[in-house]
C-alpha cells in the first residue's frame, strides 16, 4: 500500500511541476521562420539651405569692420528664419530662460579662429531677443586658445572652457581606442612617492613601482564637456571656414563633436579619420541636438595647413554662411576649399572628409550637392 501511494505522489509532483514550466520551458510545436523586424532607417533629409552673404568691406588686412559684420550676420539669421526683424528673429530659436551657448573655434587662433565681431553680433541679436548676457556663454576646449583668439570674459557674456572640465558621468564610447594625454580627465600621469610613506608602508617592490610612468593610458571613452552637458540648454555654433589634416574639414560638424570630448584623437586617426566617428557622435542627442542654428566665419577661409592655419593657404574671403542643417553648410564650404586646393595643385581635401556622406546617412542633414540650394544674402 506505501508503495503505491509513493508512485502517485510521484506522478503528481511531476505534474505540477509540468505546470509550473515557463512558456520558454515548455515543449512547443514548430514555427516557420517569422521575419524579424528591423528598425526603422533614419529619415533622411530631401532638401537644405545654406544662405550665404559676402562682403569684401568685411575684412582687410585680416582687421575686421564690426559694422559691416553685424548686419551680415543680422540678415542671415533673418533669411534663415524668416522674421522681419533681428530680434524676433532671434525669438524664434531661442527663448529668454535658455542658457544659450556660443561654441566657438579658436584652434587656430590669432588669424583663423572665430571672430570676435561675429560673436558680438550674435550676442547682441540674442539681447534682442530678450537674453541677458548672464545666459549667454562662449566656449571652446582651451582658454588660451580664447584668450589668443580675442575673446575676454565680461564682454556680454560668460567666457569658459572645456580642459580640466569634462563631465565624469557623460561618456561616449567607440572601439576606436585612444591614449589619453594630460588634460584628458581620466590621464595618469608620472606617479611621485610620498617619502613619509615609503618609509612606513610598503614592501621594496611596492615602493618601486609607487612612481614612473603610468601604464598604457589607453581608452575607448571620450568625456563630454561640463559645459555642454550640465549649462547650455541651446547652442549657436560657430565654426571656421577651414580644412583639417586629420579628417579633410574642421566644419560645423567637427566644431560640435570633437571639440567637445577629451581624448578626441582618437575619433580622426587613420583609418577611419573621422568616419564614422564624428557622425557618431554629433547623432549623440547630449551633443548634437542642443544645437539650434549654424554660423559659419568664413571671413578668412583656410584651404590647406588646418586647423592650425598656415597664412600661404589662406583667403579673406569676407563671407558668412548659416543653416539650420550642419552637414549642408559642410558640404558647400568643403566644394569651396577644394576648389582652391585645385588651383593650387593640392589633394581635394573631400577625399579625405567621407564622415559627410556617413553624416548624410545617420539623417543628420544634406551632403549632397545637388540637393543643398544657396541663397544669397545682401
Amino acid at each position: 500500500m506505501l508503495r503505491v501511494l509513493a508512485i502517485l505522489l510521484i506522478h503528481s509532483f511531476c505534474w505540477f511541476e509540468c505546470l509550473a514550466q515557463s512558456p520558454s520551458e515548455s515543449p512547443v510545436a514548430p514555427q516557420p521562420d517569422q521575419p524579424q523586424e528591423t528598425p526603422p532607417e533614419p529619415a533622411l533629409p530631401s532638401h537644405a539651405v545654406v544662405y550665404r552673404a559676402e562682403r569684401r568691406d568685411a575684412i582687410e588686412d585680416y582687421d575686421v569692420d564690426y559694422g559691416v559684420v553685424r548686419r551680415m550676420v543680422d540678415n542671415l539669421v533673418m533669411e534663415v528664419t524668416g522674421a522681419s526683424s533681428v530680434g524676433s528673429a532671434w525669438a524664434s530659436l531661442v527663448k529668454p530662460t535658455d542658457i544659450v551657448g556660443i561654441k566657438v573655434s579658436t584652434g587656430g587662433a590669432p588669424l583663423f579662429s572665430t571672430h570676435p565681431a561675429i560673436v558680438k553680433a550674435i550676442v547682441g541679436g540674442l539681447n534682442e531677443a530678450g537674453v541677458p548676457s548672464q545666459n549667454i556663454i562662449v566656449w571652446d576646449r582651451e582658454a588660451e586658445s580664447l584668450y589668443r583668439a580675442g575673446f575676454r570674459p565680461g564682454e556680454g557674456f560668460r567666457l569658459m572652457w572645456s580642459e580640466g572640465n569634462y563631465d565624469p558621468k557623460v561618456v561616449v564610447t567607440s572601439a576606436t581606442l585612444g591614449r589619453l594625454v594630460y588634460g584628458d580627465l581620466m590621464f595618469v600621469g608620472r606617479r611621485f612617492p610620498s617619502f613619509q610613506k615609503e618609509a612606513t608602508h610598503g614592501s621594496a617592490s611596492d615602493r618601486r613601482h609607487s612612481f614612473g610612468p603610468p601604464e598604457d593610458n589607453l581608452s575607448s571613452e571620450s568625456h563630454v564637456s561640463n559645459v555642454l552637458t550640465r549649462l547650455v540648454t541651446k547652442v549657436i555654433n560657430v565654426p571656421v571656414l577651414s580644412d583639417n589634416i586629420y579628417c579633410g574639414l574642421s566644419g560645423a560638424l567637427y566644431n560640435m563633436t570633437v571639440q567637445n570630448v577629451d581624448n578626441w584623437r582618437r575619433l580622426i586617426q587613420e583609418p577611419g579619420s573621422g568616419d564614422p566617428s564624428i557622425p557618431e557622435t554629433y547623432a549623440d542627442p547630449r551633443l548634437g541636438s542642443k544645437v539650434v542654428l549654424t554660423i559659419m566665419d568664413g571671413l578668412v577661409a583656410l584651404f590647406a595647413g588646418g586647423p592650425v592655419g598656415d597664412a600661404n593657404y589662406a583667403v579673406q574671403f569676407g563671407t558668412v554662411y548659416a543653416s539650420k542643417d550642419p552637414v549642408a553648410i559642410d558640404a558647400i564650404a568643403l566644394r569651396k576649399i577644394d576648389q582652391w586646393r585645385l588651383g593650387a595643385k593640392m589633394y581635394p581635401a573631400s577625399k579625405q572628409a567621407n564622415y559627410l556622406q556617413t553624416a548624410q546617412t545617420y539623417g543628420l542633414g544634406v551632403a549632397d550637392l545637388a540637393k543643398i540650394e544657396i541663397h544669397e544674402v545682401r
